[in-house]
């Protein structure tokens, strides 16, 4: 779980300290004897609450999809049916994807999934405005079943109103969230689900005046509201739940950001899910899991929590593979027809995953029938564990970029190549080759350079995953934060920060604190911090040597989770060229690839001495991580 995700946020003075069974009374607005007795508890209820309805209403919106935040054992919600039509279902959204150039048409689902929702129930005092279906998505499908609920939301507007001179009633609005599964009995509910028939939020906001509200000054009140089964006890793990998903509507609510443009709610981050749909990647990445998890985990040798690397690297693996789906057609192995024979996949280009760590990301893509092949300036543990096929296609070399082997051969130095005791290579990678820099650290910003001075007359597309901050000289180095469209002063790089730690607020207190955290949350706050300054760095290099670039956050267990895209759209454009005999897309001039390259090298390596020093830098530090030192972050070491 995310750190902060169960901080207690409520008023824990105003709890009863009873047990939830002790506390419960009829609902008020849901109760309807004798055929369904709702309950609630003033422990489930909290005021003096700030939120306005419509960040209440958005963030519940932003949940329908996200329930994973509520329940560790799901990986989502699918929508499968919006009454107002705004939410898109999994095969919506691949067509949509399809229709913007992200995947093929031809691969999207054919028959689209029909469900029924439950009737809604009608409620007095409110209007039934939005019925939504949404099927829960369990992380572990071996032990739970996908449930399908239905959700209704109802609204009510209490205008003020006057009963004599002296005393008004100021306006009352009301937002009610009522959420039912779809089963036959209580045997049909699955573990992550609370046992009950029926769950509500309901929200009231009472405004401070009868005469404007535009200002939303008011007070309000959320509480939960339940249907149990019949018979059926309190168990303390339904308590716990309870609160906890108050608790959590809480926390979120103050975080919320109300946005009009945004349809699955404000808290809906635009970088997440914006390249490929998240329903592709979080079921390759559950088929992949199963499939080698046990194995690499079992085998591990190297020092390191093997989880967390596995994981990692299955994570990467079935966003790629999802990726090349889109880009190429290409299929995994076991999707492709049984009668090719082809180990490998005839539409891919193949691969080269630069800094290649453990090797894992290498071994299982070839295992899905990707060609391609990884290197490191280090040989590790974990390729001795792989299959002899997988180990010949890891290389234990050393990448020395080739305006630096250039600099090195002019100035009669080449022969301090050869002292490395290494192979080393410039990264003349096979055309179309795609480019993979998944925390390759002192290869980070190089990885756009690298993949467009591979082929210039047609750079290779690359995803580059930041981590630790480096200069082109393979330095340590903090990017100054990107400038402003509108910021005035000098244009010069700020002089170098050397460390890799993130700035402090320059308060000593928690208020402080909590703000950096917070402005660390937005964009502009993303990029005042090392990883994003890194971050942005790598894409305004990749832009300013003519890459189309794109950016999108991967559900990986890391906070390095950022992914930098260049050329995917180009690239996909003339594969669909080639596959389907249509005129290709205008290939880039050698001489301005190069050109831009170059201009950008000679700039970024100034601050090192230029290029020649540069050059001398990378390979000094190369000779110690050669030997397993100096490196920032060994993947899997």
């Amino acid at each position: 779980m995310k750190k902060g995700r169960n901080k207690n946020v409520r008023d824990v003075t105003k709890l009863s300290g009873k047990t939830l069974a002790e506390t419960l009374e009829p609902s008020s607005i849901l109760h309807i004897p004798p055929t369904e007795e709702w309950v609630t508890s003033k422990d489930l209820t909290e005021d003096n609450l700030p939120f306005i309805p419509e960040v209440m209403k958005d963030l519940t919106v932003f949940l329908l999809g996200n329930i994973n935040i509520n329940s560790s054992h799901l990986f989502r919600a699918d929508i499968l049916y919006d009454s107002q039509g705004i939410l898109s279902t999994p095969q919506q959204k691949e067509l949509s994807f399809a229709q913007t150039g992200n995947g093929n048409a031809d691969a999207t689902a054919d028959v689209e999934d029909h469900v029924d929702p439950i009737p809604a129930k009608k409620i007095p005092g409110f209007d039934l405005n939005r019925t939504v279906v949404r099927r829960f998505i369990p992380r572990n499908p071996n032990l739970d079943q996908p449930l399908k609920q239905t959700c209704h939301f109802y609204e009510a507007d209490l205008a003020p109103s006057s009963h004599n001179s002296e005393r008004q009633t100021p306006r009352l609005r009301r937002f009610l969230a009522v959420y039912t599964p779809h089963v036959a009995s209580k045997e049909d509910i699955p573990f992550y689900h609370p046992l009950l028939r029926s769950l509500a939020y309901l929200y009231d906001f009472t405004y401070n005046t009868t005469e404007s509200t535009e200002a939303g000054a008011g007070s309000g009140t959320l509480s939960l509201h339940f249907l149990p089964y019949q018979d059926e006890p309190i168990p303390n793990r339904l308590e716990r739940t309870m609160l906890a998903l108050l608790n959590t509507q809480i926390r979120l609510a103050r975080n919320t950001r109300l946005s009009d443009n945004t349809p699955e709610g404000g808290n809906h981050k635009p970088t997440k899910d914006n390249v490929i749909p998240q329903h592709l990647v979080q079921n390759t990445y559950s088929r992949l899991k199963f499939k080698y998890a046990p194995d690499l985990c079992k085998s591990w040798v190297e020092d390191t929590e093997p989880s967390k690397h596995v994981f990692e690297d299955l994570a990467i693996t079935a966003f790629l593979i999802e990726l090349w789906r889109s880009m190429y057609g290409a299929l995994p192995a076991e999707e492709r027809n049984e009668d090719k024979q082809e180990k490998y996949n005839p539409n891919f280009p193949g691969f080269v995953d630069v800094a290649c760590g453990n090797g894992i990301l290498v071994y299982v893509l070839l295992m899905e029938g990707y060609e391609g092949w990884g290197f490191d300036a280090r040989r590790r543990k974990t390729w001795k564990i792989l299959p002899e096929f997988v180990q010949a296609r890891l290389k234990e070399e050393i990448y020395v970029p080739k305006p630096f082997a250039d600099a090195m051969t002019a100035s009669g130095r080449e022969g301090e190549l050869s002292e490395l005791g290494v192979k080393t290579h410039c990264g003349m990678f096979a055309r179309d080759t795609f480019v993979i820099s998944n925390h390759a650290d002192e290869l980070t910003v190089w990885t756009p350079l690298m993949a467009t001075l591979a082929c210039p007359e047609s750079p290779s597309p690359f995803i580059a995953i930041p981590c630790c901050s480096h200069a082109l000289s393979g330095a340590k180095y903090r990017y100054p934060p990107p400038k402003m469209p509108k910021a005035s002063g000098s244009t010069k790089n700020d002089a170098s920060q050397p460390e890799d730690t993130d700035a402090q607020p320059a308060k000593g207190d928690l208020k402080a604190l909590r703000y950096a955290k917070q402005d660390a949350q937005t964009e502009a706050g993303f990029e005042k911090s090392m990883y994003g300054s890194l971050t942005a760095k790598t894409i305004n290099i990749a832009e300013e040597i003519g890459y189309g670039v794109e950016k999108t956050l991967l559900r990986i267990p890391s906070t390095r989770n950022m992914a930098v895209l260049g050329g995917r759209k180009r690239v996909t454009e003339e594969w669909r060229a080639r596959t389907q005999k249509l005129a290709g897309v205008a290939s880039t001039t050698v001489e301005s690839a190069v050109d831009k390259a170059m201009t950008a090298v000679h700039r970024e390596c100034s601050r090192d001495g230029g290029v020649e020093a540069a050059a001398k830098i990378w390979i000094e530090r190369a000779k110690g991580i050669h030997k397993g030192q100096g490196s920032g972050n060994q993947r899997g070491h």
